[in-house]
């Protein structure tokens, strides 16, 4: 186990205390890439804080690699890699010098950086202050990953990329992970972990909602089902007893669109007894279940609550 969160609460003191996670937990597997998944405000950017013994919290416990995160933070520190959420870096470096300060500092060697060069091109030599929004996250992105951690912990990874740099991004994590990297990503937009996470966590104010596999997921957004019938036949009845047909639509030229939620074997056997023209499926958008989550409205699906280098290399 790389990650073991349990019953971790992060409570801010005050006139009006802020009860910014509320006893969650949670583990991560090696190898794997986690997605922590909420709005803004939700309480991801306090748990990775407290990931990282930047803030401590109020109770519970955290462990990566095995050791304590607030006792042994030093010797974790340096098997980390750690993209912050809000960038900022100084600009009267330019990206060579910003490097090769980080990489002194951690006393470890870049040994990544020729492959993420490969996959991100940011002019090294321009100082930091004509970046753009996109440039400055590629380079924190390469900071993070370069002196080749075990575990990278990426707080809203794509925000600032283009749709380039987000296909970069998606195919360099794809490749880490077939090596064994293990990677907690947090983000509020389902599409930046959909396409590399194979497990994800739903938290909303503070609470963890649920954690499910991405394949879970599109299992519980279901599938749009549209049938043309030939003869004019008019099954409603007979498809609405079916358990996994949640809502049916009857447009005027005829076409029946159905939300189905679960096995589809029922559908399909039923309109074997009708002349079929024509049979559309198509999955529905996961951000339909994610706003479920994000806004509460979800009572009715279960809940799974409980994871020295050369210059010449740049």
């Amino acid at each position: 186990m790389t990650i073991e969160v349990a019953h971790l609460t992060k409570i801010y003191p005050g006139k009006t205390p802020v009860h910014a996670v509320r006893n969650i937990s949670f583990h991560v597997e090696r190898g794997e890439i986690f997605g922590f998944l909420g709005p803004n405000g939700a309480g991801k950017t306090t748990t990775i804080r407290c990931m990282l013994d930047l803030i401590r919290p109020t109770s519970g416990t955290i462990r990566i690699f095995g050791r304590d995160a607030r006792c042994d933070a030093l010797a974790i520190h340096q098997r980390i890699g750690y993209l912050p959420g809000d960038v900022r870096l100084p600009g009267d470096l330019t990206a060579k010098q910003f490097l090769a300060r980080y990489w002194h500092m951690a006393g470890l060697a870049p040994v990544l950086l020729p492959k993420l060069r490969e996959h991100f091109d940011i002019p090294l030599n321009r100082k930091l202050k004509g970046f753009s929004k996109g440039m400055r996250q590629m380079l924190a992105i390469i900071q993070a990953f370069m002196c080749d951690p075990e575990l990278v912990i990426l707080d809203e990874p794509t925000s600032g990329l283009d749709p380039l740099g987000q296909r970069a991004f998606n195919e360099f994590l794809l490749d880490e992970a077939g090596r064994g990297r293990t990677v907690f990503m947090s983000s509020h937009i389902l599409s930046d972990v959909e396409k590399t996470c194979q497990r994800v966590a739903v938290i909303r104010n503070g609470e963890l909602v649920t954690i499910e596999t991405i394949e879970r997921l599109r299992e519980r957004a279901g599938q749009t089902v549209t049938i043309e019938f030939a003869d004019g036949s008019r099954p409603e009845a007979d498809l609405q007893t079916i358990a996994s047909v949640r809502t049916l639509e009857r447009r005027q030229d005829g076409t029946c669109i159905l939300k189905i939620v679960g096995d589809i074997d029922p559908l399909i056997k039923a309109l074997a007894r009708y002349q079929v023209r024509r049979l559309a499926i198509e999955e529905a958008p996961l951000e339909e279940v994610l706003m479920q989550f994000y806004t509460g409205d979800n009572a009715g699906s279960p809940m799974t609550v409980p994871s020295t280098a050369k210059e010449s290399w740049l």
